[in-house]
């Protein structure tokens, strides 16, 4: 066995001299010099190889194309500087960018820069040490417990009533929430290890609005507890609404309240215009003193005629346009449904239920409900849907829970990722008067 420490070390040596020779020449290991790998192929790699929701990746490839690509897009990898960088960062400031999108644009090309780091291109990150403005974040108080109680019961159905105990209690994110399945209720704690994800038709493989990611945000699961009762009270809600156990527990058919007839009234039209009912609607003279038929696209926009038949003619004529534009848009992808004949919504559409698909409850769709019972219960602030989790956190705060476990509920890893959803629970206290309520007195003299 002593023998053979030498040819181990030896391998290691030569492992070790062909990647340092890789990074100085930009060649590969057993070949000859490769062609300089420049940022625009850089990112193509990270594009083909990275696990991100199409949607998500759409955004992130429109900010390298129109922000970073320009002026970096054709230098090698190997080239770009740390001033470079800075270079371009504060060019999009001097444009007056956000600072979101300034972070974002470092974020997209040092993505770039480590696919070029993992092909044994470049040793050192460019944008490692970059700073990037961090958007200002105003620290308000978050709902007190009785505030909270106001805006639960401005909620329109007891689902979301429901739902919005949920996410007080256990600190999930939206998405996770309405991700649970039955059988991801316990015996006094939730299993959370899928996520709600809303990509849209065009950036989905089979043409659904939503997909059940098999992980949170971290990529980890974990196990938060909210006590038996409350699980009792979710497995009976399953019970009463016939959820099964392979079922969302939030679906929209429970969540949302049904249609009242105010939204959208014009836009659906049962009656088709064929040939006949045209006949039947006649002709009108428009303000040039034309004649025009009603029911028509010429007699809407040439004519102004804003009767129920024209405008019907006009928005039929634009969904035709936005399909044929989705179309062109999805390339391969699954093309959309065929309309059902007599103009009836299919069972899964939004129209029927607001629901395609999974019958799931849109991110958009919960906040209009809770940003209606904030206004309604008449509070002197305006927390956000995704305020639930500050909310959870800041009441565990106060109440002496340490900032781990916080951060185990909310999915952090990292406890300084808890500390932005830490605020105050009302008005904020004087600290010097809260010690000397604590301590009961002045301290004694010494001596």
């Amino acid at each position: 066995m002593p023998s053979s420490s030498p040819v181990r070390v030896t391998a290691a040596s030569s492992v070790v001299s062909d990647m340092i020779g890789c990074m100085e020449t930009n060649t590969r290991p057993g070949g000859g010099a490769a062609e300089p790998l420049t940022v625009n192929r850089a990112w193509e790699g990270y594009v083909a190889g990275a696990t991100v929701d199409p949607k998500t990746m759409s955004v992130y490839d429109g900010v390298y194309r129109r922000h970073v690509a320009p002026s970096l897009g054709d230098v090698p990898v190997a080239g770009v500087t740390r001033e470079d960088v800075v270079r371009l960062l504060d060019g999009l400031r001097a444009r007056g960018s956000s600072s979101s999108l300034v972070r974002l644009s470092r974020t997209v090309l040092g993505a770039a820069c480590r696919y070029a780091q993992a092909q044994c291109v470049i040793g050192v990150l460019p944008t490692e040490g970059v700073s990037a403005p961090h958007a200002e974040v105003v620290v308000e108080r978050v709902l007190t417990p009785g505030e909270y109680l106001r805006v639960r019961e401005g909620l329109p159905t007891a689902g979301a009533r429901l739902l919005a105990d949920l996410l007080v209690r256990s600190g999930l994110r939206i998405g996770e929430a309405l991700a649970l399945q039955r059988h991801d209720v316990g015996r006094g704690e939730l299993l959370v290890r899928r996520c709600l994800s809303e990509p849209g038709r065009r950036f989905s493989a089979d043409g659904q609005r939503f997909v059940l990611r098999p992980s949170t945000k971290n990529g980890e699961p974990r196990s938060v507890p909210v006590g038996e009762d409350f699980c009792r009270r979710l497995a009976a809600w399953c019970d009463e609404g016939g959820v099964g156990a392979g079922e969302l527990v939030f679906p929209a058919r429970l969540v949302l309240p049904g249609p009242s007839g105010r939204s959208f009234p014009r836009k659906v039209h049962t009656e088709p215009l064929t040939r006949e009912r045209l006949a039947g609607l006649g002709t009108f003279t428009g303000p040039n003193g034309k004649e025009y038929q009603h029911g028509t696209v010429n007699g809407y926009v040439t004519g102004r005629c804003r009767d129920a038949c024209c405008r019907q003619a006009i928005s039929e004529y634009s969904a035709r346009r936005r399909r044929v534009r989705r179309e062109a848009q999805r390339g391969d992808l699954a093309p959309r449904r065929s309309p059902v004949a007599g103009a009836e919504a299919p069972v899964d559409s939004a129209a029927s239920s607001g629901v395609p698909g999974i019958g799931a409850v849109s991110h958009q769709g919960w906040s209009g409900l809770w940003e209606a019972a904030v206004r309604s219960a008449g509070l002197d602030l305006r927390p956000l849907a995704r305020h639930t989790r500050h909310v959870h956190a800041s009441w565990l705060n106060s109440g002496g829970v340490s900032g781990e476990t916080i951060a185990e509920r909310l999915g952090h890893r990292d406890e300084r990722s808890t500390r932005g959803y830490v605020r105050p629970v009302g008005r904020e206290a004087d600290a010097v008067a809260v010690l000397d309520a604590a301590l009961g007195q002045e301290a004694p003299p010494r001596g």
